[in-house]
């Protein structure tokens, strides 16, 4: 492959939504899938001794109780893991596709861009660069989304922020009111991050379009050689 026209943002694009699938929906259903299947192997042997006949001081009912509450921690501490890989890859993106040949012909400025958070100032940063408004691109909700519960997984075990339940669909939500995540809600969140990723890549691909076109005029032309 020739690397003059090699195109490192079709390969940014390749490289994040792959990650999306090989390091976060691989990893989180395999051990999602090991710990549902201990679960309901030690859920049925209880219900079976539940069943049986027993003495006064038989905790059965109470043991099984229990393994249903392990069982919500170990999927809320798997919601966690995903959701901070999500999370991480996304920045990553976000970094490269502002970044790749673009430093010269939109400088960043020297002080922090404005912003509540690190999303906030990326949104700021690529709005005053590029007048890119990141939160009309194409499922920008599920980044946002994604953001703010792996927040409230890192700083509060996974009780949602203030922010998560004011800027967000809340769809992370489980029936105790603790972020987490299912393996088809997974799924959706995931396709809805590389649909952004392909909206953000075709933007970005046109503004350094322009720029290349920009550098090209700027060029001075040779004049040929006097006989």
């Amino acid at each position: 492959m020739s690397w003059e026209n090699f195109d490192w943002l079709d390969f940014e694009l390749g490289e994040y939504q792959g990650s999306l699938h090989h390091r976060v929906h691989q990893a989180y259903n395999a051990a999602y899938r090991v710990l549902e299947g201990e679960y309901q192997k030690a859920r049925k042997k209880l219900e079976e001794d539940l069943k049986a006949p027993k003495g006064e001081d038989d905790y059965t009912a109470q043991i099984i109780e229990f393994e249903d509450y392990r069982w919500l921690e170990q999927q809320e501490a798997l919601a966690a893991m995903a959701l901070t890989l999500l999370a991480s890859r996304t920045k990553s993106f976000l970094n490269e596709q502002k970044s790749r040949n673009l430093d010269k012909s939109h400088p960043r400025k020297q002080e922090r861009y404005a912003g509540s958070s690190e999303l906030q100032r990326r949104v700021t940063e690529y709005k005053e660069r590029f007048g890119v408004d990141l939160e009309k691109i194409e499922y920008f909700a599920a980044v946002r989304e994604v953001e703010l519960a792996r927040d409230s997984c890192v700083h509060r075990e996974g009780v949602p922020e203030n922010d998560y339940l004011n800027k967000t669909a809340k769809r992370l939500l489980d029936e105790h009111g603790n972020i987490n995540i299912t393996p088809k809600l997974l799924d959706t969140f995931i396709a809805e991050l590389s649909g952004f990723a392909d909206a953000l890549s075709k933007v970005m691909k046109e503004i350094r379009k322009a720029a290349a076109e920009k550098k090209d005029e700027k060029q001075p032309v040779e004049k040929p050689e006097a006989k």
